[in-house]
């Protein structure tokens, strides 16, 4: 609880508020912290979540760079680098800079944390972004057309610079914050990396989200949340293949016999990891591509190394470069494009709850694809 004499706690905006970004900011919230984020143009179903965690909804970019001192970014992958542009725009707004400097120091800069699941390199991408050259001033900006943010300036007004951005890579190990029924707080580790961390970061911001610093270095943190996903979701990935071939040949209640008298645990991991991926198979996807990546440039496993390439000719995907977790991705695609899997919500789970219904949905959905792919369902409907 903060006092008359702690320091003021930072405002923290967070892009955006799915199924972890809602944890992240319930916990924050439970420890007295202010949170925003954009909520034009979000689904009457994210707008729901942000009332019910009491966020505060800001109009656009620009207002959120203006009332955060804290970003965090924690989007599907394949948003992180966009997300990132978003930030990066509306910090050169007339209209962001002026309400900022009036709220805080002109000198304040911007934290923003990076924790979504992608590679080191993407990761080192966004921090060149923010440590490029000073963009133009907002009078002399062009072709800037997104909607979440406008530019307000008279030619009178003076030019202003833009709002600094302090980079940190991030990524997050375990599910989403959680309050438990004796009133303390379930929390997944938050790793970070990159310069100046102990100077940017407040101690008692550590401490609520469980932030825990890997190095100095941007892509440390990357790193080390795509090996650990890589074990998790790659486990996930042989236990789809495992148990939905065993219920096809018709051997899944022996497959599950032995795994109970001959590895209780890897049946355990299983059956929890299969009854919990559908909502997030989406997400996983290029998660997937980005832990392939990591392993191609960090780990130093060429392309011809980590290459599927028996198979893969006629397929769309040139030999010698899909790599074994590209393998993994179009399993999850399989499950969020071609299963009814990839309609299920965390919050309103359907289908998928238990093991035998997770295999019968992904098989029916390969049936389908067969079906499609071979002309079957044009066929019936001339038939």
């Amino acid at each position: 609880m903060a006092t008359s004499s702690s320091p003021p706690k930072p405002n923290v905006g967070i892009l955006s508020i799915g199924d972890m970004g809602v944890g992240v900011a319930r916990l924050l919230r439970h420890h007295q912290y202010d949170v925003y984020t954009v909520g034009a143009g979000r689904s009457q179903h994210t707008l729901d979540r942000i009332k019910s965690a009491q966020i505060k909804a800001l109009d656009n970019d620009e207002a959120l760079v203006a009332e955060s001192d804290i970003i965090l970014s924690i989007v599907p992958p394949r948003d992180a680098v966009a997300t990132a542009h978003r930030a990066y725009h509306a910090c050169n707004s007339h209209t962001a800079i002026k309400r900022r400097n009036e709220r805080t120091s002109p000198s304040s800069r911007l934290v923003y944390i990076d924790l979504n699941a992608i590679s080191p390199h993407s990761t080192r991408s966004i921090s060149a972004l923010f440590s490029s050259a000073k963009s133009p001033s907002p009078s002399k900006a062009q072709g800037i057309t997104r909607r979440s943010f406008s530019f307000h300036r008279s030619e009178s007004e003076p030019d202003l610079q833009p709002i600094e951005i302090e980079f940190l890579d991030g990524g997050i190990i375990g599910g989403p914050p959680s309050l438990r029924e004796d009133n303390t707080w379930k929390r997944p580790s938050i790793v970070i990396s990159g310069p100046r961390h102990s100077k940017i970061l407040p101690r008692d911001f550590l401490d609520t989200l469980n932030l825990r610093i890997v190095g100095d270095t941007i892509g440390s943190a990357s790193a080390l949340k795509a090996c650990f996903a890589s074990l998790s979701k790659g486990m996930i990935a042989l236990s789809i293949l495992s148990f939905t071939t065993a219920h096809q040949a018709g051997v899944l209640p022996a497959l599950e016999e032995h795994l109970k008298e001959f590895n209780p645990g890897a049946l355990a991991a299983a059956k929890h990891g299969l009854t919990g991926m559908p909502p997030k198979a989406y997400r996983w996807v290029d998660e997937m591509r980005q832990i392939n990546e990591t392993f191609v440039e960090e780990g130093g496993f060429s392309p011809d190394v980590l290459a599927a390439e028996e198979g893969r000719a006629g397929m769309g995907v040139s030999v010698g470069t899909a790599g074994v977790f590209e393998g993994v991705a179009e399993i999850y695609k399989l499950i969020a494009d071609d299963t009814v899997l990839g309609q299920e919500r965390v919050e309103s789970r359907k289908r998928g709850t238990d093991v035998a219904d997770v295999v019968e949905c992904i098989g029916e959905g390969i049936r389908a694809k067969k079906r499609k792919l071979s002309g079957e369902d044009w066929k019936r409907s001339w038939s």
